[in-house]
């Protein structure tokens, strides 16, 4: 079984990378779309449907998140697919877990390199989605209608919010790139820093919101392959996601405490949750087509209980008593956990033991995000620091590990959620001294509702409440592309060594004439913060 899903996700990733857009600094991969989408206003409509889908394909993809995520130490895989245990593995594995508190390996940014792919993943990826966004705005600025007016507002407010979404993912994972929009010269391109991506990001997904707020409009279920969207969602997207590229874009502790926490919490106040009403939160939400054309590469492989497990050091967060962190070799024991989100662990029917997957068939008390296997699958040769019993669970609806959900690449699952929003607002509360009573409300919405566990009190500390906050982050942000990296990230949780950033690709590099440099391992792991 795992050989054959190995197998289906490589084939995927081939054909994604067959479509990848080439450097910016030769001729535009997208001349052939612009041309059609400028006289064609049904190839324009279909063309901004089209960047939504880059988007979610890059931002789940496994190339980066399942990189990033499994170097956060919240997903674990030994196999290399996508470089996995290349870029997760740390120092001396032989030496025992005392030696196991480095990760000495810098980014790939060589030509030459295997490694190479993973560090160009989201470049060519989020700037393709961009040109795309580029080419539609810039037709309806020369006078394109898409059907009627509303429709064309739509065209123009969708791919604007994809400008931002994908200025924010090159901010949040490079540490320079290009702002560019559909007035910039191609020919003129010049670096901007980290720092002015963000801002460009955050400028861009603003007026993606002031643009929904100003249309009224329902997005066509194909866009996400199922949902559609009011006007008034996609404005409340775009203010989290604001919130988001300013709170996750800090690469260590110090730029975190100078974050503009005041506008994260006025962005998420208007964000994709309610602090006075619960039931108007929503998600944003993708379905899979199997990989065909929606793939969210990333559920996929980790929850499927054979693809990746989750990191024993959350494992241990859910339930110190049984899972100790580093994995013993003698595997842990089932769960008993407080947090009803993992409870005893067990989960599906017997077909799973039966199958190979090593798991308890579901009790009453069989958590709702996670389950325990008896099986350590990953090779032993590679380090029994990536082995862990806990597996990740939530979105595979089916309860069983149906080929025909999340673990087939089919169904639905969120991208962007109002519980991420909830964190956000909750965390900018705390740290901008602003209501407690809000901010636990917030925390409590998932530690309360979802885990059962003891309520967090508007009496507690500052210090007391951030880390209960922080244990919703890990829990919560499982499975939504690699944003546990950027939330470990932030709060310096990453081993020493890990990049905590990416350079510019050498592809890109090689065309600029410019010289290959990396971060990570034993060069610095990010840039120095920009003024």
């Amino acid at each position: 079984m795992m050989h054959a899903k190995l197998m289906r996700a490589t084939a995927v990733l081939a054909l994604f990378a067959l479509g990848a857009c080439k450097s910016l600094d030769i001729e535009n991969p997208n001349e052939p779309d612009a041309t059609r989408a400028l006289s064609d206003p049904a190839a324009l409509e279909a063309l901004t449907g089209g960047t939504l889908r880059t988007w979610f394909n890059r931002f789940t993809g496994m190339e980066a998140a399942g990189v990033l995520t499994t170097q956060a130490q919240s997903f674990s895989s030994s196999w290399n697919n996508f470089n996995m245990n290349f870029y997760s593995g740390v120092d001396n594995p032989d030496a025992g877990p005392a030696a196991w508190n480095r990760n000495s390996r810098s980014w790939q940014n060589d030509p030459a390199a295997a490694g190479r792919t993973s560090v160009e993943w989201l470049w060519t990826g989020m700037y393709s989605a961009l040109s795309s966004a580029n080419d539609v705005i810039k037709a309806i600025k020369a006078g394109r209608v898409i059907n009627n007016a509303a429709d064309t507002k739509r065209a123009e407010t969708i791919a604007t919010l994809v400008q931002g979404l994908a200025l924010s993912s090159i901010a949040l994972n490079y540490d320079k790139g290009y702002v560019v929009d559909e007035a910039t010269d191609l020919a003129n391109l010049q670096y901007s820093n980290r720092k002015q991506l963000r801002d460009a990001a955050v400028t861009k997904l603003q007026a993606a919101a002031t643009l929904a707020g100003a249309n009224t409009f329902t997005t066509p279920a194909g866009w996400t392959n199922g949902r559609t969207y009011t006007n008034l969602q996609i404005q409340r997207i775009a203010n989290t996601a604001a919130a988001m590229t300013l709170a996750y874009y800090p690469r260590n502790a110090t730029e975190n405490a100078a974050v503009n926490w005041g506008q994260v919490a006025t962005l998420a106040s208007s964000g994709m949750s309610s602090l006075t009403n619960a039931g108007s939160g929503f998600d944003f939400v993708f379905t899979g087509d199997g990989c065909s054309a929606w793939c969210n590469e990333l559920l996929l492989w980790f929850d499927g209980i054979d693809g990746g497990r989750v990191h024993t050091r959350v494992a241990n967060m859910l339930d110190p008593v049984t899972q100790r962190h580093p994995w013993p070799l003698t595997g842990n024991p089932p769960p008993n956990s407080a947090d009803k989100r993992l409870g005893d662990g067990s989960f599906g029917d017997e077909t799973l033991v039966d199958g190979g997957f090593g798991t308890i068939p579901v009790t009453a008390n069989g958590g709702t995000d996670f389950a325990w296997s008896g099986i350590a699958p990953f090779r032993p040769d590679r380090g029994s620091y990536h082995q862990s019993n806990i597996g990740h669970m939530r979105y595979d609806l089916s309860g069983n590990q149906d080929p025909t959900g999340i673990y087939g690449g089919f169904g639905p699952a969120p991208v962007l959620t109002a519980t991420l929003n909830d964190l956000l607002w909750a965390e900018a509360l705390l740290r901008t001294s602003g209501s407690a009573a809000n901010a636990v409300t917030l925390i409590n919405r998932t530690r309360v509702g979802r885990g059962g566990l003891p309520a967090a009190l508007a009496s507690e500390s500052q210090a007391q409440l951030i880390t209960k906050l922080q244990y919703e982050q890990e829990v919560e942000l499982m499975g939504i592309g690699a944003l546990p990296f950027y939330n470990r990230r932030r709060i310096d949780g990453l081993l020493p060594g890990t990049p905590r950033e990416m350079p510019v690709p050498a592809r890109e590099l090689g065309v600029l004439g410019q010289a290959l440099y990396t971060w990570g391992g034993s060069n610095p792991a990010a840039s120095p913060t920009p003024p």
